[in-house]
């Protein structure tokens, strides 16, 4: 037994908090909550973005992003949930594009298409999302009680297969199962146990107000408020960090929920209103399907990242997005203490199917 596993030991009877986890539904209201501080208080870091310090006397905090690319399955077929036809994809690919453009017009377009694409898939009143991608892992422990140079850091690369259900009165479960840790650098050793088994499964019923109707408005103004009061009491329009608010509650749509085709229709217009959007050109995604590559920069005041999303050209389904750390204030937890240098793609995720099952746990 090493000395932090020791330590962790013999505190665990005398932690208050021992044996607790903290719900979906605490950790997305502690978000919110803390973008709603960034007016107040500009150099507040919203809680999404920070490294989480995790209980003990020797503190490590680890706070997940992604990056990189991974392949999908294999040969002899799928994980459950993803239909067979991208069960066996080739080598993956590194999405590229060309020089960006001006994108609003090209996004309001495929809208008009999306409007009358049809459907989500499937049939139910279970959301279930399929994805597959990468987190960046970085871990600070912590030597004393205040930050120092002493302080151990690294950080890795946790590839992910990610599975996600949620029922029409907000019960929820997702699983999340890890492989091992990729393009690890730092203190790697001293941090191997945090480095691995990273696999997760939750379930739980989230609050009533982190729960979207089954028919998501198709206005584009109605839309933009139904997302700038998700979960919150409200957060005006023009508030300065309404864009970061604004861009993780679509994410957080297109990562959790089926769109028809009206509902994807007002999700890109809403995208396309955001300032500076840009179109890169045609392009493929990791599993190697078509499609249309937008990106769009967005600053909270701490830090600027860029979002990128691979859209199918007929649908403007999503078919794949990153987040890329473009700028960020020095920090305890700044990228570049753990020897990461900007811009790092901190966020990649290929959903593989997306649609309605008949009950949670079920698949298509």
């Amino acid at each position: 037994m090493d000395d932090v596993t020791a330590l962790r030991a013999l505190l665990n009877d005398s932690d208050p908090r021992a044996g607790e986890s903290v719900g979906f539904s605490d950790r997305q209201r502690a978000r919110t909550k803390a973008i709603a501080m960034l007016d107040a208080s500009p150099a507040r870091r919203p809680l999404w973005r920070r490294v989480p310090v995790l209980a003990g006397a020797t503190t490590v905090a680890a706070a997940t992003a992604v990056a990189l690319f991974v392949g999908i399955g294999g040969t002899g077929g799928g994980t459950a949930g993803i239909p067979a036809a991208y069960a066996a994809p080739p080598e993956p690919l590194t999405v590229t594009g060309g020089t960006p453009e001006p994108g609003a017009e090209r996004l309001l377009a495929l809208a008009d298409l999306a409007e009358t694409s049809g459907d989500a898939p499937g049939e139910g009143d279970t959301a279930h999302v399929s994805s597959t991608g990468k987190e960046l892992l970085v871990i600070t422990g912590f030597a004393e009680e205040e930050p120092s140079e002493d302080d151990l850091r690294s950080a890795g690369f946790i590839p992910y297969e990610w599975r996600y259900w949620q029922g029409p009165d907000g019960d929820m479960r997702e699983v999340g199962t890890a492989g091992e840790a990729e393009e690890t650098g730092g203190d790697v050793e001293e941090h191997r146990d945090f480095l691995a088994d990273r696999n997760r499964e939750h379930e739980e019923t989230l609050h009533e107000s982190l729960v979207l109707p089954r028919d998501l408005p198709t206005g584009t103004d109605e839309l933009t408020l139904t997302l700038l009061t998700w979960g919150l009491d409200d957060v005006p329009a023009d508030a300065p960090f309404a864009d970061d608010v604004l861009v993780n509650a679509l994410n957080h749509l297109y990562d959790h929920r089926p769109l028809d085709g009206d509902e994807r229709a007002a999700t890109l217009r809403v995208l396309a209103g955001f300032p500076g959007v840009a179109y890169a050109g045609p392009t493929r995604d990791p599993v190697d399907r078509e499609g249309e590559l937008f990106q769009v920069r967005v600053s909270n005041g701490v830090q600027t990242h860029e979002y990128r999303y691979v859209l199918r050209p007929e649908t403007g389904e999503v078919l794949y997005r990153d987040v890329t750390l473009v700028e960020e204030e020095r920090s305890d937890h700044s990228l570049d203490e753990h020897g990461l240098e900007l811009p790092v793609t901190i966020l990649y995720r290929t959903v593989l199917w997306s649609g309605w099952v008949t009950g949670i746990g079920e698949t298509p």
